[in-house]
């Protein structure tokens, strides 16, 4: 009786270990996400279970993917971008067609028009604007952040969203969880909702939660709009640089931010409403709730596209709500189509085999490939986890160059000097799988250029790294790294 019962603790391992592995091989995830995964489900006797649950699945389930593309369908016919064409000046490059049309087919969003899209590198400066935008806003305010922190500056356009929601306007606020959790736990909450702000938790984190949806999904986007006519997009969260983790010892957070008018802003409301929805109604969206939004469609006229410069940009929404993961596709083949030169500024720049492969192929063949990222991190792990790429790339000819002046947060890539990708991504497996991002490819010289020459300002306070110098590290620093390079398809 007793070797029995001893066994039955094996066999409830085994058995779960077993039903876990048939879904990993369904998944056809990456080889070695998928090995690394069997080793701890067989490996670590209920451990492995556990964090498979905890996890294992980066989906945030069947019902969310069908549920967010009827809705990106909905907005689209609401706003009148469902029917937009290819620009000219896109069609008439083969690369940059093909790339939006993917785009396109996956998410549903066209190539619309940007009107004079303005970036902000200063927090004082982007802070001040975003309150004259919101003082002047008389329908509408949405705002989504990933972080929502209310010390400093951020108080002052907190305010300014009370100041709105008194004299009438619309406004709602979702912030996630996790990130803003220095918000939930302040008297704003409170004091907005009672000048009539609807906030809304994006992404719950519970443990009841935990048993139904990966525990560590995070909703990673930074959008602001306002009546539908205004709308910034970036890095920045909602966190005072002056205040934010000043006990880290990485200096002040460095980051960038876009102000954009036109069509383009009807796609980015599309994109918070329905993230919205998801996080104040549910999966169970019915005609009343779309109906609760009091969506105005936008009555596009000449006169208000000759009010700007006009820019065909690109909404690219990602994350684990998506069939595909298409901002990987699209990152992996910018760097492919780069015929002269290419940037890449990231925090977490953790690069897979993939993503590696494509940068060296892209020096070896010529390109100048620069990646900027900052000297030190907030996370030690994610500093030695990114430093296990750096030997190849060097080799292969890539240019690391290390940001000394505070933590780079900027997140941007350029090809050549036509296109950009600006938004919220970082360069690792969780903004390409895990996280809720939100990417804008810009299709223009002009916008392209101003971008250049912001990145290069980065360039005056950077080291560059060589590979002889590299390789003077600590070994400890080189077997770390090793290590932290075994758990990345994981992290």
């Amino acid at each position: 009786m007793i070797p029995l019962l001893s066994s039955i603790p094996f066999l409830v391992h085994f058995s779960l270990s077993v039903l876990a592995a048939v879904r990993l091989l369904y998944r056809k995830l990456a080889v070695n996400t998928t090995l690394v995964w069997l080793f701890l489900l067989f490996g670590l006797p209920v451990v492995g279970v556990v964090l498979y649950i905890l996890f294992g699945d980066h989906r945030l389930g069947r019902q969310r993917m069908q549920m967010s593309e009827r809705l990106r369908s909905f907005f689209m016919q609401v706003f009148s971008i469902d029917a937009a064409s290819i620009p000219p000046d896109i069609a008439r490059i083969p690369r940059y067609a093909a790339l939006s049309r993917s785009i396109q087919a996956d998410t549903g969003f066209p190539v619309l028009t940007g009107l004079s899209p303005a970036f902000y590198a200063d927090a004082g400066d982007l802070y001040a604007a975003m309150q004259a935008d919101i003082d002047a806003a008389s329908d509408s305010i949405f705002l989504e952040f990933y972080i929502l922190d209310p010390a400093g500056r951020v108080a002052d356009v907190l305010a300014a969203v009370e100041r709105a929601a008194l004299r009438g306007v619309d406004c709602k606020i979702l912030a996630d969880d996790f990130g803003s959790k220095a918000l939930f736990r302040t008297h704003w909450p409170k004091r907005l909702r009672k000048a009539g702000v609807r906030i809304v938790r994006s992404l719950r984190v519970n443990l009841f939660s935990s048993f139904f949806r990966r525990s560590d999904l995070r909703n990673h986007r930074k959008i602001l709009v306002c009546d539908q006519h205004v709308g910034y997009v970036g890095s920045y969260n909602l966190a005072d640089p002056k205040l934010f983790k000043a006990d880290r010892g990485v200096g002040e957070w460095v980051d960038m931010m876009m102000r954009v008018e036109g069509p383009v802003v009807d796609a980015l409301k599309s994109v918070c409403l329905s993230d919205y929805l998801f996080d104040s109604v549910g999966h169970q969206i019915g005609r009343a709730d779309l109906n609760a939004l009091t969506i105005k469609r936008r009555d596009e006229t000449a006169a208000s596209l000759d009010a700007g410069t006009p820019v065909s940009m690109q909404v690219l929404p990602s994350g684990p709500e998506m069939r595909n993961s298409t901002i990987y596709e699209v990152f992996v083949s910018a760097i492919f189509s780069a015929q002269r030169r290419l940037r890449i500024v990231s925090p977490y720049f953790i690069p897979d085999p993939a993503v590696q492969l494509a940068l060296v192929s892209a020096a070896k063949r010529g390109i100048e490939v620069e990646i900027i990222v900052p000297e030190r991190l907030d996370s030690r792990l994610a500093q030695f986890a990114s430093q296990s790429s750096y030997r190849e790339l060097l080799r292969a000819g890539v240019r690391l160059i290390r940001y000394r002046g505070g933590l780079l947060h900027t997140k941007l890539v350029l090809v050549d000097d036509e296109i950009a990708l600006f938004g919220t991504l970082n360069i690792d497996v969780r903004s390409f799988h895990l996280n809720l991002e939100l990417t804008m490819v810009i299709y223009d010289a002009a916008t392209s250029a101003t971008l250049w020459q912001h990145s290069d300002a980065y360039l005056a306070n950077s080291t560059p790294l060589d590979l002889d110098g590299w390789e003077q590290r600590p070994e400890w620093h080189k077997f770390l790294e090793n290590i932290l390079r075994l758990a990345s398809p994981i992290l």
